[in-house]
């Protein structure tokens, strides 16, 4: 049997969706290591500690949070030239993930001010008030990566939105009859949405 040589981290090992390479986090650095061979393919340095990695649904791009000063670094695997760069300190920033498309990033502010969308081809950006978002709960993809149901918190009554993930416009809004919404999540055939309240209250609101 043999065994890779040791790596020193301060986070959960993150295998990328395809399984052919996973990161390895210390501090401000990032190595990115092929599984079967287990040779260093990349190693970058951020200007401060990492807290959070993602990994493209493609596998081909990472998304790098520096949430200590509100910065997002978008990296690809396959072009070491190419770079992005999105600066979220004015708002702050408490979470960030992949549309399904690998193409658009999704930063979450501090406090759940707002959610913004920003596309990697234009650099354009799409901004939503008040997600209730609170680590990874709160927002969901249907499985076929059209739609986007987000929690939303306003005059102090949980709302879920609907938004289509090629121009984020608004396709539902509506109540939902909780107390202090949890998480949400849609059915394997994308026709109803379930949301939970608490570990003893569950709905399941169907699409009309």
């Amino acid at each position: 049997m043999n065994f890779s040589d040791l790596y020193e981290h301060t986070s959960v090992v993150e295998y990328s969706p395809n399984g052919d390479m996973m990161t390895i986090c210390k501090s401000n650095k990032l190595i990115i290591v092929e599984t079967v061979t287990y040779q260093t393919l990349h190693e970058w340095t951020f200007p401060d500690t990492i807290s959070q990695i993602e990994w493209s649904p493609n596998s081909s791009l990472l998304l790098v949070a520096l949430k200590k000063c509100g910065l997002v670094y978008a990296k690809s695997v396959l072009n070491n030239d190419w770079n992005c760069r999105i600066d979220e300190s004015t708002g702050g920033l408490s979470g960030i993930k992949w549309a399904p498309d690998s193409r658009q990033v999704i930063t979450i502010s501090d406090f759940q001010l707002r959610l913004t969308v920003w596309s990697l081809i234009d650099m354009s950006a799409a901004h939503i008030k008040g997600p209730k978002f609170n680590g990874d709960h709160g927002l969901a993809f249907s499985s076929n990566g059209k739609f986007m149901a987000l929690a939303e918190r306003r005059d102090n009554k949980d709302y879920i939105g609907i938004y289509h993930c090629k121009n984020w416009t608004l396709v539902r809004h509506f109540q939902v009859d909780t107390l202090d919404l949890a998480d949400i999540a849609w059915s394997r055939d994308n026709t109803a949405i379930i949301v939970w309240d608490s570990c003893i209250e569950v709905f399941l609101l169907r699409k009309r």
